[in-house]
């Protein structure tokens, strides 16, 4: 395998495309209700990443076949999760989900939750390990109170708890 190479991303017009998004968001959900965080959110590395316990958590409606699907009969969305284990088998990973056509996640389930990808960058050495859980949602959620008061704590507290350094958001 050949390394992959780690560039910096350019963020131009990122804050042009997220007020884009905004305002699609507000014409098109019923019950949309948008909320901008009041400071960065983000954390600076404590140790190297090749050091580093590496999660992922997917808003791309993942669950295993033998957990409850996400909720899409609702215009309120579901605000939970869906512990997946490290080494699960991904022919028995499932994709719930209603605002994204989720054939190729079938098909590929590294598109929205590149388990193996991580996993070879474990071998190559840029990662330290994968954690032994990563995290499942559906991300359709118009409300985002119930994110933020229930299921961020509730998730982050899980991936403290596996002393994961490092969660890789990767959306649906």
């Amino acid at each position: 395998m050949r390394p992959i190479p780690l560039e910096p991303i350019d963020s131009t017009g990122l804050q042009q495309k997220f007020d884009d998004w905004i305002g699609f968001v507000e014409r098109s959900h019923h019950g949309s209700n948008p909320r901008i965080n009041s400071g960065e959110a983000f954390t600076e590395l404590k140790k190297p990443l090749a050091e580093s316990r590496v999660a992922l958590v997917t808003t791309a409606g993942a669950h295993l076949d033998s957990q409850e699907p996400f909720h899409v009969e609702t215009v309120a969305g579901d605000p939970t999760h869906r512990v997946l284990p490290d080494d699960l088998d991904p022919s028995r990973l499932r994709f719930t989900h209603t605002h994204y056509d989720t054939s190729p996640a079938e098909q590929d389930p590294n598109c929205v939750f590149p388990i193996d990808r991580l996993h070879e960058l474990v071998e190559l050495g840029r990662i330290g390990e994968a954690s032994p859980v990563h995290i499942g949602m559906m991300g359709f959620n118009p409300d985002p109170g119930p994110i933020q008061d229930d299921l961020a704590p509730r998730v982050a507290g899980i991936l403290a708890d596996a002393e994961v350094d490092v969660a890789i958001m990767v959306p649906g």
